[in-house]
């Protein structure tokens, strides 16, 4: 694939773009000269084996536009796209990941529980104009100091737009910030204490809600928590899930 659009003013980032896009094999790429970074992806080419294990990629590389134009549209903070087809987009890079600055303790705690009210307050904005992510885990939130911003929107879906799919997103969000730290931190009190204080439609308590009527979900991967096999992890953020939403051990 190579694309006649030539975004960049800088010709060496329009030849790594055209190298990208020829490269059947790639689908996320850091493009940067300079002090200008930008991230192109395209449409994951699979085989049928994968393709069962995985789905569709064509359909989940639609949603993700289809997502990244909705919330766009609604005025939510997304990347800033400097070029887009139907199977590959370009955007300006958004800062670090939450999960490497919560997971890894980078920068100063200031800093940390500004990313995390702003990611509260983002999110609990999304539910309010009627719209779900779909999949907002903290590695899907980025803070570059100043803005927070959502991507991969690979799960988007208008049948999510409801208060169930925005219940899900927050259970999703939460987890997936105990499930990168494996502890509490005072910057994960305070993005949850924004999305609560944001949440102008009844979505903490339906998660609370859930949360109790699954609280027996803890002691049934009880097992699953043990050890350090790969994928205990998420089993181990469980419990702390759990009592975020007020569900005692």
């Amino acid at each position: 694939m190579k694309t006649h659009v030539h975004p960049f003013s800088n010709p060496l980032l329009n030849e790594d773009l055209d190298a990208f896009l020829a490269d059947e094999n790639a689908r996320v790429q850091r493009l940067q000269r300079g002090d200008e970074v930008f991230w192109a992806k395209k449409c994951e080419t699979l085989s049928l084996k994968w393709r069962l294990q995985k789905g569709d990629p064509a359909a989940a590389f639609k949603a993700d536009l289809m997502g990244l134009r909705a919330l766009r549209d609604a005025g939510i903070s997304v990347p800033d796209v400097i070029a887009e087809g139907e199977d590959f987009l370009v955007m300006r890079d958004s800062g670090p990941a939450l999960s490497g600055l919560l997971r890894h303790q980078k920068s100063t705690l200031e800093d940390r529980t500004r990313a995390m009210k702003a990611a509260g307050r983002e999110l609990a904005l999304l539910h309010g104009k009627g719209l779900s992510h779909g999949r907002p885990a903290i590695k899907d939130m980025c803070w570059d100091g100043h803005r927070l911003t959502l991507l991969d929107f690979e799960r988007f879906s208008p049948r999510r737009n409801t208060p169930k799919g925005h219940m899900q997103d927050l259970i999703i969000w939460t987890h997936s910030c105990f499930a990168f730290t494996q502890k509490n931190l005072p910057e994960i009190d305070a993005g949850l204490a924004a999305y609560r204080n944001g949440d102008q439609a009844g979505i903490w308590d339906m998660a609370a809600q859930w949360a109790r009527r699954h609280r027996w979900v803890d002691l049934a991967t009880k097992p699953l928590q043990w050890g350090a096999r790969r994928g205990t992890r998420e089993f181990k953020a469980i419990p702390l899930t759990l009592q975020a939403f007020g569900v005692s051990r």
